[in-house]
């Protein structure tokens, strides 16, 4: 699914059904709607850093986030 330009960012959703865990949406995935909050790109990849947190896989977060990560770590 292709990142929609007209409503860029990240949306991170509590993990439905585990207490404490996140998941970071791209801000158009369908399972984006209901609780949770917008953040920047820098924000939604902190968010990701944080235990219990993982990447969407059903819209682009899972393929533009986590490759992210994977660059800084060690520059940082």
């Amino acid at each position: 699914m292709p990142l929609h330009r007209g409503r860029p960012g990240w949306v991170v959703r509590p993990a439905p059904g585990r207490r404490g865990r996140t998941v970071v949406h791209d801000a158009t995935c369908r399972r984006a709607v209901g609780d949770g909050t917008e953040p920047g790109t820098q924000e939604a990849l902190d968010a990701l850093m944080r235990e219990g947190a993982r990447a969407c896989t059903d819209c682009d977060a899972a393929a533009v986030l986590v490759p992210a990560l994977e660059l800084g770590q060690g520059h940082g």
